[in-house]
């Protein structure tokens, strides 16, 4: 199980750039990427795309990338190029017959634009953008997983504190149309002391009553369902839209039980059930 949250950043260094990528997870229905990229680093998307989409089943991942020269891997100015440009200025300048040395200035404006253009047009090292890019999903892996770990815990203490309100109820079940037998039977003996206890109204009223207030299947179901949530805490895939579909269909049959049940007891075990079970279907939201 893995937990939707998670954040990892990943750099790798090529001839001198440093290229650094960020993944940052939070939840969300369906998956969804979204990629804050430099112009330079814009054609490299797909790229970025294919490595990052198998990571993410389920929620929001924001990635963002950086690229960056390191300060002592290229001079402040390059002699080389800067000499270059004044010969070929001089030379510009003596072939029309100009007279003088090119001008300073002219000459640094010259290289500063060369320097620009030929610094601008280099293409990005995919091969190197590719590592910090695994790097990242690694770390952002890791970290999803842990606190999947910590979440699958709390899923699983908060399923078990569910089960034990569900139990309580099956253990009142039976109980519950006798009960009613009995508050008949003695309300009618206050009215009519003539009373029959086998009077056969009686009995049909009894017969109808737990027919209305038959809570068995409910709890099959639920029980059901709480064996699947458990199966589903321990599963390597992403399972998040399974456990939160059950954690629906769970509440769904506690109302169901809360209606049907003419028993205070009943009701009482079903608030608490509910309690527990809007806990826990909170907790899942987080689940991938």
């Amino acid at each position: 199980m893995k937990s939707m949250t998670g954040f990892g950043r990943g750099e790798c260094v090529s001839r001198g750039t440093r290229y650094s990528v960020e993944i940052g997870t939070v939840n969300r229905r369906n998956a969804e990427l979204v990629f804050n990229l430099p112009r330079e680093l814009a054609p490299c998307e797909n790229l970025l795309r294919e490595i990052v989409a198998p990571a993410v089943a389920r929620g929001r991942a924001t990635v963002t990338a950086s690229v960056a020269s390191g300060s002592d891997t290229r001079p402040l100015l390059d002699a080389a190029l800067f000499r270059r440009l004044h010969r070929d200025l001089l030379a510009v300048q003596r072939s029309l017959k100009i007279p003088g040395q090119p001008a300073l200035s002219d000459l640094v404006r010259l290289y500063t634009a060369t320097a620009r253009e030929s610094s601008g047009t280099a293409a990005p090292d995919v091969t190197a953008l590719a590592r910090a890019a695994r790097a990242a999903v690694q770390a952002v892996e890791t970290m999803r997983a842990k606190e999947g770990s910590h979440l699958a815990r709390e899923l699983a203490r908060l399923l078990g504190r569910f089960a034990k309100s569900v139990g309580a109820i099956r253990k009142i079940a039976p109980t519950v149309t006798g009960r009613h037998r009995e508050a008949m039977r003695t309300r009618l003996a206050s009215l009519d002391p003539d009373f029959a206890a086998d009077d056969e109204r009686m009995a049909r009223e009894l017969a109808l009553f737990a027919d209305r207030s038959d809570i068995t299947e409910e709890l099959s179901r639920l029980e059901s369902h709480i064996g699947q949530f458990r199966a589903g805490l321990g599963a390597g895939e992403a399972n998040g839209r399974a456990l939160d579909f059950l954690a629906q269909e769970m509440f769904r049959e506690c109302n169901t039980i809360g209606s049907k049940a003419n028993s205070a007891d009943v009701t009482r075990h079903v608030v608490t059930a509910k309690t527990e079970l809007e806990r826990l279907r909170e907790q899942v939201q987080n689940v991938e």
